[in-house]
């Protein structure tokens, strides 16, 4: 996927239902409490974990990981942030995501694009049913199935703290 070719426009998303034993107050509040969101967003991907956010329509938020021999301040830290686009508090959850960690398409010399996720909640019995899609990522088999492995591995984190 260089710049050299279109191949950029051919999109794709993950799509991932998942129910949690959980209320939708208790799973929203999982993808918006920063504290939490450093818990699992970065599950066992690296070291000393943060997160921080603006929950509001156009606000900001970063979740990031210390890889080894990283420093707050310098080289060492992948993560990902974007724009909160939605929110409809228990229920609906839309942010943008662009990647400051490597994940193989947006290395230099390839064009990305950011990203978009969205998270819905509906109450199922004394749970709460997830429905995620993260769109936009590039039409290739390996982008898709690591990134279905590693939301799905970061989810089950997700179910243990809540």
């Amino acid at each position: 996927m260089s710049t050299n070719d279109d191949s950029f426009l051919e999109r794709s998303e993950v799509r991932i239902e998942r129910t949690f034993a959980a209320p939708p107050a208790r799973v929203f509040r999982g993808w918006t409490d920063p504290e939490l969101m450093a818990q699992w967003m970065w599950a066992g991907m690296g070291g000393e974990p943060w997160a921080q956010n603006d929950l509001r329509v156009g606000g900001a938020y970063r979740a990031y990981t210390k890889a080894p021999g990283g420093t707050h301040q310098g080289e060492g830290w992948s993560g990902m942030c974007g724009l909160y686009v939605e929110i409809v508090p228990d229920t609906k959850l839309v942010y943008t995501v662009h990647w400051d960690a490597d994940v193989f398409y947006n290395r230099p010399g390839n064009l990305t694009l950011d990203e978009v996720v969205t998270v819905e909640l509906t109450p199922d019995g004394e749970g709460t049913r997830m429905v995620f899609v993260h769109a936009g990522l590039p039409d290739d088999e390996k982008c898709i199935e690591t990134h279905r492995g590693g939301i799905a591995y970061t989810f089950d984190t997700l179910a243990k703290l809540l």
